[in-house]
């Protein structure tokens, strides 16, 4: 529940909505239990223009059903009732939440922050900009957060796919025993199976890159192609200060508290994904193709170089 000055909706709560049945709060309706709701929680409630409904053990009639002024955003408030009604009911006298200012320019918030901020010492006061440096604090952490995790989680991806080639390319080397021993027994070194194994490794992990390269790129298309788009819902946000439009004093929750503020709606924004392909990428992911086929050659070259000549000769005969 939200008390509102009916007298007042150049700016607050009730400047963002729409009346979608009966009428909005006037100056008429001071001291009267009436209210207006919101078209969503009426819907939920069961209630329309003409019921009544009980708040605080009062009997309010409902004049009013409002929707946001953007289609899929929600009101400041289920219900909306008189501002003075609203101290009654909660006994806290003449304390307001929240006051609503507008400047007459957007040249004069800085100064009218500082005259309220002068005036009123212990209240909150606050503009657009200090509510938008502190959402673009809180999404830069959030992306701080998403780059940490995704780096962390390519780190750790990576780490298993060098383990795994290792195990595979060890794991071959003891079913190729019979022909590395032939080749020990016809006179090779060490250092040759050695690198035999690792060239092998590194072609095949090339051969993956490329592989996995072309897969990327498939899916880079693809997604391009799709252009996937993700909407971010408005949402009415009570943030501190109004800039721009006519003066006045606009609307105050009755609900104790202290500050002065502004009501200002974020619309909807659609972001299309896309996906644009990078070289400096494709060139990483062939280099730590290669960079693993070698890890896993240099194991598997180890493991060939440790067949004793025992072993060799076992495996030709």
């Amino acid at each position: 529940m939200l008390g509102i000055d009916p007298d007042a909706d150049a700016v607050g709560p009730m400047s963002a909505v729409t009346v979608s049945d009966g009428r909005a709060l006037e100056a008429s309706d001071a001291g009267a239990d009436v209210s207006v709701l919101d078209a969503t929680y009426a819907t939920s409630a069961g209630l329309a223009v003409g019921d009544t409904m009980d708040i605080g053990g009062t009997s309010f009639e409902v004049v009013g059903v409002v929707t946001s002024a953007s289609s899929s955003a929600d009101t400041a408030s289920n219900v909306y009732i008189p501002l003075d009604v609203a101290q009654t009911l909660s006994g806290a006298g003449d304390v307001l939440s929240t006051v609503y200012v507008q400047a007459a320019s957007s040249d004069d918030i800085s100064a009218v922050q500082t005259a309220l901020q002068d005036a009123l010492p212990d209240a909150t006061v606050s503009s657009q900009s200090d509510l938008a440096s502190t959402v673009s604090g809180s999404l830069s952490s959030a992306s701080s957060l998403i780059t940490s995790l995704g780096t962390w989680l390519s780190i750790i991806v990576l780490a298993v796919a060098v383990a795994l080639a290792v195990l595979f390319t060890i794991s071959g080397i003891s079913r190729r025993t019979r022909e590395l021993g032939t080749l020990k027994a016809i006179g090779w070194s060490n250092s040759r199976v050695v690198g035999q194994v690792a060239g092998e490794s590194v072609v095949q992990a090339l051969i993956g890159g490329a592989a996995g390269v072309v897969l990327g790129l498939v899916g880079v298309l693809v997604i391009n192609l799709v252009s996937p788009t993700i909407s971010s819902a408005p949402a009415t946000t009570a943030g501190q200060g109004s800039p721009g439009g006519a003066g006045g004093t606009g609307n105050g929750g009755g609900m104790g508290g202290g500050g002065f503020g502004a009501q200002f709606t974020q619309t909807a924004t659609d972001i299309v994904l896309h996906a644009p392909p990078s070289l400096r990428i494709v060139v990483t992911a062939l280099l730590l193709a290669v960079a693993g086929g070698l890890v896993a050659g240099a194991f598997g070259g180890w493991r060939a170089a440790k067949l004793s000549p025992a072993e060799a000769l076992r495996a030709v005969a």
